[in-house]
């Protein structure tokens, strides 16, 4: 991943925002099958760069499937035709580590981590998939810490040799992420790796990030013939206009072997650098012919760096639920048109308008074998359609041609065919800011599948940290630095725990100061954490709480108790992603090898840290008000076992047979209430032990569309406990008026039985009263029932709650924002001290944010730098106020407003773009970041 390059907003902004002037009304292509051009290598994805696939292990392997299916079954989603994996080296490369096959010199595991796993999924679903693999650091013990070295040979080798195991083949291996490349080092790998017998593994070189189309190495390629003999591919990143003639003329191919817009929403990048763009482009301009996006997928948590970039968005395995985006059909519109060993056809690709790249491009290929052919036509970014006429020549196939296309509303679909008409020719119409495929192939397909509603994590939560499988890789559990697998437990105590095995600092990427994973949700706030921490001798553990992380850390933003082996303990901070802040520390009596338990607890500005049930520090901070658990200590063999979090008082729990006043309310006489004796209608659909062990006996039950049940709770989430059946039907979920979340009561493949269990939770919502609603959305098989067993709330603490603004929607709590300029930007790199690493900012005039909650008083966070401008802000539909977000020094999480002193109760905040800036203000743009609830 391009770790200097600064992309920001700008380039996630919706299509009208980069609109360009209306096109001409028709272009004229001529797909002349006797033209030269390059051979068109494929176009896949990066996984890694780092960890960016890491949650998607993780998921029920049903939905899991559908997802691999997505990204790379022929002729179904994306139908990827390249894979690039990271070679972990236990070192932070973005968004966490990935674990090294070989920690220290010399022991190798070919099963660590899980790009092996993803791997054998894409050969299985496309035996003709191109596995590349490119490394960002290593292990330290690498040429005691020089990449470029011997041991960093065999080491690939060594790689090699475990993909081999797997049975994988690779067709090419990188030099090293983004860092200047050592031309006797890779003359040297070349010649290893036809000693060892990989004589068709390509090197592609050198992965640096391009600038204004030059090729660094392609330059000393054309001096030196054996660093040209060994290189295979020339692969440069973020690779824009012409590629170099030195490069073109070198007769190797060439790849953007990392690109895209960071985005997967649709036209995200604009006319230049959105996928459908930048696939055309790159051949045009640059005679590209292999294209890897970074990255994959969004599989990783929510607030590490660019958190929206990869191709679909999944993760939240705890829930099953995933996103199939627009990128997926992005990549459709060429994969399933196209396959490796076509060829371009150079007469035949090209502008719509030559004086205006903007208004659209269209590049041609066809089969090396018989007549087929197809054109990929793209216009991102424009504002009205174009109508395009085309012909063939040059034994091209004739007769009826397919059409698929995509825009910001359809995702890949198809069109009525296109006929010939009496001058030869046929025509088409280019919808605005769109993508259309045109074929004489057939076999597309856009795929059906989709996954359950998305639910929050779960809270409490608990884990042995001891179920992590052969990759040793803990569900839910993602490491940051170094390398967490599962082991043996030391010092007597029985089982499997999870320790930290990477021996040494790593010739790192992006490094953090030292090890340490994280697991949970951003936004929780107060509650406990502990976790039984094993010593030992020189070695430290900790424990992290409201914990976050700020845009490629070197420490992780939040609060940590440290317990090292001579006994000293501390608890500190970080403090802006860079500098570890010491609170308070003290001495144990002795040393304090072996097992110990070490906790945490937050209770508004309140921290208190425990160490085996005896407090030893309480401390008053309010710099991280919520974030999620972590485990970290130096590079010692400290191990882990026994994750709990727990809110501060117990969870309030509802039965089904509760109703009135702290109960359920139902429409009467659209449920049955089901005893383990009762066998009235609806409760056919359940045993009596299926009753019997349901909470308290008893369940409640409608397949009547539009009953309701209604219940009120206090507190920051609410979980849903029903019981599926296989002949379950759907509800519709809802929380102070938000957006629903279907749901099914059907068990998984309609198995015979009935199940009770946990349905739905909501998430971490402001402390205080809120409403559920359930609402029967349908049935299976129009006879479909929707069973309640329990609702359990997590009570809150009273106080103030702070809300994200990427906490989007209708009803309260949440940020509605109305407007075509707003753009989201999640995980931000370039934006300093952002509550969760986000926010979502607009320069277009009139765009609001309304946002209502309850309570006596609002703050608004936002964005300030030299760019921002002015809002107007009010309040219940009060007159305006202006509210100016400029600042000297770029800076997030900085208070921009405070309303007045309210009335108990519902209100509304409006902010509205002003379209202006004060006087000393280069922009207009507004930048929301949170809003803190008082109550």
């Amino acid at each position: 991943m391009l770790g200097a390059l600064t992309l920001g907003a700008s380039l996630i902004a919706a299509p009208a925002a980069q609109a360009a002037s209306a096109p001409p009304a028709t272009a004229q292509i001529t797909v002349n099958g006797a033209s030269g051009g390059r051979t068109f290598d494929g176009i896949g994805a990066v996984s890694g760069g780092g960890a960016t696939s890491r949650l998607l292990l993780d998921y029920p392997v049903a939905q899991r499937d559908q997802i691999l299916d997505y990204l790379f079954e022929p002729n179904y989603g994306a139908s990827l035709q390249l894979l690039k994996v990271e070679i972990g080296g236990d070192t932070n490369t973005t968004d966490g580590s990935e674990s090294s096959h070989e920690h220290a010199r010399g022991v190798v595991d070919c099963n660590a981590g899980y790009e092996w796993w993803l791997m054998k999924e894409a050969v299985r679903r496309n035996p003709n998939i191109k596995l590349g693999a490119l490394a960002w650091g290593a292990p330290g013990w690498i040429g005691n810490g020089e990449y470029y070295s011997d041991d960093n040979i065999e080491y690939m080798l060594d790689w090699l040799g475990c993909a081999k195991s797997q049975g994988l083949t690779i067709d090419n291996m990188g030099v090293r992420n983004e860092r200047t490349y050592d031309a006797a080092w890779i003359k040297q790998f070349r010649a290893a790796l036809d000693k060892a017998g990989y004589t068709r593994v390509r090197i592609i070189a050198s992965d640096e990030a391009a600038s204004h189309g030059a090729w660094p190495i392609a330059d000393a390629m054309a001096a030196d013939p054996a660093l040209n003999d060994a290189v295979g591919l020339l692969g440069n990143h973020y690779s824009t206009g012409p590629s170099s003639d030195t490069a073109q003329t070198l007769n190797k191919p060439l790849w953007v072997s990392e690109g895209g817009p960071w985005s997967a929403e649709w036209g995200a990048g604009g006319a230049l650098k959105s996928i459908p763009a930048e696939l055309n482009h790159n051949y045009i301009q640059g005679r590209i012919t292999g294209d890897e996006i970074w990255n994959l997928i969004t599989s990783y948590y929510e607030g590490l760096s660019i958190s929206d970039a990869g191709l679909m968005r999944a993760n939240t395995p705890w829930s099953g639920e995933y996103t199939v985006q627009s990128a997926i059909w992005a990549m459709a519109q060429t994969t399933q048109f196209t396959q490796p060993g076509w060829h371009y056809l150079d007469d035949s690709s090209g502008y719509l308008d030559n004086s205006d790249q903007d208004q659209g491009s269209y590049v041609s290929l066809r089969s090396p074998r018989g007549g087929d052919w197809s054109t990929v036509i793209e216009n991102i970014g424009t504002t009205a359609p174009r109508t395009v006429t085309l012909s063939t020549t040059g034994g091209l196939k004739k007769g009826p041609l397919h059409v698929w296309q995509t825009t910001a509303t359809q995702s890949f679909e198809r069109q009525a065919d296109l006929r010939i008409d009496g001058q030869g020719q046929y025509t088409v119409t280019i919808p605005a800011n769109s993508t259309v495929s045109i074929t004489t192939t057939s076999g597309q397909h856009h795929g059906d599948a989709a996954g359950p509603a998305a639910s929050a994590f779960p809270f409490p939560f608990t884990s042995s940290l001891a179920t992590g499988g052969a990759s040793g890789q803990t569900p839910y559990f993602s490491q940051m630095e170094g390398a967490y697998e599962e082991r043996p437990c030391h010092a007597g105590r029985s089982g499997t725990c999870l320790a930290q095995v990477s021996p040494q600092p790593a010739i790192s990427w992006a490094a953090w100061k030292q090890p340490a994973g994280i697991v949970g949700d951003l936004d929780w706030s107060n509650y406990t954490t502990s976790v039984d921490t094993y010593i030992p001798a020189g070695g430290t553990g900790e424990i992290l709480g409201r914990a976050g992380s700020a845009a490629m850390p070197s420490v992780p933003n939040g609060y940590g108790l440290t317990l090292a082996a001579d006994g000293s303990w501390s608890v500190g901070k970080g403090v802006g992603g860079r500098t570890w802040q010491q609170l308070s520390a003290g001495q144990l009596g002795g040393a304090s090898t072996g097992w110990h338990t070490l906790a945490l607890g937050f209770a508004g500005n309140d921290i208190t840290a425990s160490i085996d049930g005896e407090q030893v520090s309480s401390v008053t901070d309010s710099d991280w008000q919520s974030g999620m658990v972590g485990l970290s200590g130096n590079y010692a063999a400290t191990q882990f076992q026994n994750l709990s979090v727990k809110p501060l008082a117990d969870v309030a729990t509802v039965d089904d047979s509760v109703q009135g006043d702290g109960g359920i309310a139902y429409t009467s006489t659209d449920w049955e209430h089901c005893g383990s004796s009762h066998k009235g209608k609806g409760c056919e659909g359940f045993t009596p032990d299926d009753i019997s062990s349901a909470y308290g006996g008893t369940v409640s039950a409608s397949n009547r569309a539009g009953a309701t049940a209604t219940v009120n709770f206090t507190g920051t989430q609410v979980k849903l406990y029903g019981v599926l059946s296989r002949s379950g039907g759907a509800a519709d979920l809802t929380v102070d008026g938000s957006s629903p979340a279907t749901l099914s009561f059907a068990t998984a493949g309609g198995r015979n039985g009935a199940a009770s269990g946990l349905v739905w939770e909501s998430p971490v919502l402001p402390s205080g009263p809120h409403t559920l609603k359930v609402v029967v959305a349908g049935s299976h098989g129009g006879n479909g029932w929707v069973g309640i067993d329990r609702i359990d709330s997590i009570p809150g603490l009273a106080g103030p709650s702070s809300v994200d603004d990427q906490s989007t929607g209708p009803g309260l709590g949440r940020f509605d924002y109305a407007g075509s300029g707003w753009v989201s930007c999640p995980g931000c790199i370039n934006r300093p001290g952002l509550f969760h690493s986000s926010e979502t900012s607009s320069t277009n005039p009139g765009d609001t944010a309304t946002f209502a909650f309850r309570g006596t008083s609002v703050d608004l966070y936002g964005l300030r730098a030299s760019n921002q401008g002015i809002a107007e802000i009010s309040i219940d539909g009060a007159p305006a106020v202006e509210a100016d977000f400029y600042g000297k020094v770029r800076q997030g999480n900085q208070l921009i407003w405070q309303s007045p002193t309210l009335a108990p109760g519902t209100h509304t905040l409006t902010i509205t773009v002003a379209g202006k800036g004060a006087e000393h203000a280069s922009g207009t743009e507004i930048g929301v970041d949170r809003a803190v609830v008082n109550p």
